[in-house]
């Protein structure tokens, strides 16, 4: 049997379809990241040494509302590349949510030790 030209098309069609659909799961697998899991990759970014932001990312993700991780969320993404302390990312929080910078400096003491 000659394969045609039209076969192959449909070969192509069957590995794009698959591409997709794992392209896909790997896409909704990150999007389903939980806040625990999504406070850790913000710390390490800005610098936070791993073992301190894991243990920060899972104390945090407990304590803090929706509200405040998006605050918090917002102030690491603003980092201008400076590695962020426990210092000064309450400085920058400054005054907007004086409950959050009690919860950040509170357990980054307790993750440091």
């Amino acid at each position: 049997m000659v394969a045609t030209a039209s076969d192959a098309a449909r070969g192509c069609d069957g590995v794009r379809a698959r591409t997709v659909i794992a392209l896909t799961a790997a896409l909704t697998v990150v999007a389903c990241a939980t806040p625990a899991e999504r406070i850790i990759a913000r710390l390490e970014a800005a610098g936070v040494p791993g073992t301190q932001a894991r243990c920060m990312g899972n104390r945090l993700a407990a304590r803090l509302t929706l509200a405040q991780m998006s605050e918090l969320n917002r102030v690491v993404k603003s980092n201008d590349g400076e590695k962020l302390t426990i210092g000064r990312l309450a400085r920058r929080l400054g005054d907007s949510d004086p409950a959050l910078v009690a919860k950040l400096v509170e357990t980054g003491l307790g993750c440091a030790f």
